[in-house]
């Protein structure tokens, strides 16, 4: 890189040295006093001079030959940058793009025309214009020459070898430092792969949207045959929903939609009529209330009529169907099963094309739609005129068997294999003796009639099913292919009848006892025959007044089971202390409990207080402990506890008595249950206290149980959640008990 200022400072020292050499022989010239002398320091001064000028213009020749050598270098630099640039340089004089400067050679890659072409032929790239561009960019290069800029122009230009070559031109003025134009400058480039990404894009929008088109066209097409199927499967009677379907179609399909069924006698009968929302009739034609005979002529050949025929249309083109006249008529025989059963027809009068193929299938797809719903509405009615009997068998409460007249099943309806646990696979089609357990010995004992007259007698027998002994009242009607039997399920109502029974004898039984003491108390009393001292009449007093407490305990219980069966027992919610309540009925149940049973509190210290009926409480603790005692006849420790578990205060009545029987475990809560209903082990009771029990514990927010103690005895447990789980409103439901 030169420096200017190096090319400054050197002709100045010089011009110094010349003015000081010439000085001094000036000095000399005028000092020295011979001639000789002068002439001798003028040829000296001068060839100095000259031996001087010829160095400066040798170093001069010398730098200028530099000079050269590095703008040439620079200028093959530059030319060597645009030619390897990825586009086409263009340099035109200023105000003439037909005079070329320069041009790069990759022009020739571009339009197959050589540098020396365009520099020899000015009207080349003009005349290489595409006709379709030639106009609008001649109208572009006018306006440059005007001055106006130009930032970028795309364009084609037609190859040596008949290409049409997209290029994009980017034109600039160079000017130099004084703002004079000094040639224009032009860069073209190839956009022929991106103008062809543009196409292509295009295109794949353009099918695109094609695509969404037809895609929108079907999603249309299948939520309209979606929407029919699910009028017609709504209901059986057609007439309404057929209505709703010609709606459906003149949303988007069709100008008009007509539906004619045709009845028994094969006549048509028109059922729809629908016109689309933007359809007005045209001078007032509407379709007639009764088919068209175009309409019955599909009926009668059983093809689909397409006017005006799809190979056959013209624009201008328009069809009548009676009096409507319109564009496109689609009409599409309704067979099913070979049977006809109507017709559809859908017009299209102002809206869209005339009907095409597709819509022709449409048409023939919501057609066989329709068709089969009629076809189904007639066997529907056809199999409802002949299954009422069938239909009743199928949803009566009793159950119903037909044997032929060897003795074979014949039908088994639902309510007869949900009473027996018989599947009807398992006994249709087989003898009865050998598919139904003892059936063979039953039947002798079932009363069959001759008629179904009301009243005939039924007898009660028990049968055998997998899930235990059923009792079922029976009773049979013989006719002229078998006999049909019915028969109802009584096992529930039997063990009512039983449990029933128990408690009034129990009742029965524990009301007598009492009323018995009593009785024989006052008639002892009321004797004159022989004196009571005071002790006896207070002993026979006590008596009564114990015995009346004991009746009055049975009364109560009956009432209370009552009221809590009716919903009409209300409980109260305070907070009381449990250790107090389980101190005092141990305290009060001593009194009177016998010698060998131990009675026993274990409690421990500051347990938290209960939020629940304190008298309720305590009356289901009195029970389970009595029944502790009760369920001791041996004797043996009886303990009550409390204990606080998650919030809940569990209280426990364990005792070494008889115990309970795995199987009565979950039964002995239900009321009037009782493990030993016919007291063979002298243990009495209503078989309501535990019922009582569990109702009340329920109300009240906990839950109860029993399990074994142990080898020995049992243990009655309940928990009710604590005041301050009731206070801040977490009231615990029921939960899993494992144990």
């Amino acid at each position: 890189m030169l420096s200017l200022q190096k090319y400054r400072a050197r002709p100045g020292l010089a011009a110094v040295s010349a003015l000081v050499l010439a000085a001094a022989a000036a000095v000399l010239l005028v000092l020295l006093p011979e001639r000789w002398e002068r002439i001798l320091v003028a040829a000296l001064t001068f060839l100095a001079g000259a031996a001087f000028a010829v160095l400066l213009a040798r170093r001069a020749r010398s730098r200028e030959q530099a000079r050269i050598e590095e703008l040439e270098t620079a200028e093959a630099r530059h030319s060597a940058l645009l030619d390897g640039l990825p586009l086409v340089t263009w340099l035109t004089a200023p105000g003439d793009r037909s005079e070329t400067l320069y041009i790069s050679p990759s022009i020739a890659e571009v339009t197959g025309y050589s540098p020396s072409e365009w520099v020899e032929q000015p009207e080349l790239h003009v005349n290489l214009l595409h006709p379709d561009d030639r106009e609008r960019v001649v109208s572009e290069f006018e306006r440059t020459s005007t001055g106006a800029p130009v930032h970028s122009l795309e364009y084609r230009l037609l190859a040596r070898d008949g290409r049409a070559v997209w290029v994009r031109e980017d034109t600039a003025t160079v000017r130099d430092s004084k703002g004079e134009p000094l040639y224009v400058q032009t860069f073209l480039r190839d956009v022929g792969e991106l103008k062809r990404g543009d196409d292509r894009r295009e295109l794949l929008q353009s099918a695109e949207r094609e695509a969404a088109s037809e895609s929108a066209e079907r999603r249309s097409r299948l939520d309209l045959l979606r929407h029919v199927g699910n009028e017609i499967s709504a209901g059986i009677d057609l007439d309404p929903a057929l209505a709703e379907v010609a709606e459906l179609i003149v949303v988007d399909f069709a100008d008009w939609c007509l539906i004619d069924v045709a009845d028994d006698a094969n006549d048509l009968r028109r059922v729809a009529v629908a016109r689309g929302a933007t359809t007005s009739p045209s001078g007032g034609r509407v379709p007639a209330d009764d088919p068209e005979p175009e309409v019955k002529a599909v009926l009668e050949q059983g093809r689909t009529s397409v006017l005006p025929a799809i190979d056959e249309r013209s624009k201008a083109e328009r069809v009548s169907l009676g009096d409507l006249e319109a564009r496109s008529v689609v009409s599409v025989p309704l067979l099913a099963r070979k049977q006809q059963l109507g017709v559809l027809t859908v017009a299209r009068t102002e809206r869209g094309p005339a009907y095409s193929s597709e819509d022709v299938a449409l048409a023939e797809d919501l057609a066989a739609r329709l068709a089969l719903a009629l076809d189904r509405g007639r066997l529907y009615h056809e199999v409802e005129e002949r299954s009422d009997a069938a239909w009743v068998l199928e949803h009566v409460a009793d159950g119903i068997l037909l044997l032929d007249r060897l003795g074979v099943v014949r039908l088994w309806n639902p309510a007869a294999e949900a009473i027996t646990f018989i599947s009807t696979a398992d006994v249709v089609g087989h003898a009865a003796a050998e598919a139904i357990p003892g059936w063979k010995t039953a039947v002798e004992r079932v009363p069959v009639s001759a008629s179904p007259d009301p009243g005939h007698d039924e007898v009660l027998i028990p049968i055998e099913t997998s899930r235990g002994e059923r009792w079922i009242a029976i009773s049979g009607v013989r006719f002229f292919g078998g006999t049909v039997y019915a028969f109802r399920d009584l096992t529930d109502t039997r063990r009512l009848e039983e449990i029933k029974a128990d408690f009034i004898a129990t009742a029965s039984h524990e009301l007598r006892t009492p009323l018995a003491a009593v009785y024989g108390a006052a008639q002892t009393l009321l004797r004159h025959d022989f004196a009571l001292d005071e002790t006896g009449r207070e002993r026979f007093v006590s008596l009564i007044a114990d015995e009346s407490e004991r009746l009055g305990r049975i009364v109560n219980e009956i009432l209370l089971a009552n009221q809590l069966d009716a919903g009409r027992l209300d409980l109260d919610s305070e907070p009381f202390d449990a250790g107090d309540l389980v101190e005092r009925v141990v305290e009060a149940t001593r009194t009177h409990a016998p010698p060998s049973v131990t009675l026993e509190v274990e409690a421990p210290e500051n347990v938290p207080q209960v939020a629940a009926d304190a008298d309720k409480v305590r009356q289901v603790l009195v029970n389970l402990v009595e029944n502790a005692i009760k369920y001791s006849p041996d004797g043996g420790r009886v303990e009550v506890g409390i204990e606080e578990r998650d919030g809940f205060l569990r209280f426990h009545v364990r005792d070494e008595g008889l115990g309970i029987a795995p199987e009565d475990q979950e039964q002995i809560f239900e009321k009037f249950y009782r493990a030993d209903p016919q007291m063979t082990r002298g243990v009495g009771g209503t078989g309501l206290g535990l019922y009582i029990c569990r109702e009340l514990i329920d109300r009240m927010g906990g839950r109860i149980w029993a399990e074994p103690n142990g080898s020995k005895g049992s243990m009655f447990v309940f928990e009710l959640p604590t005041a301050e789980v009731m206070a801040h409103g977490q009231r615990g439901g029921p939960r899993l008990q494992l144990g």
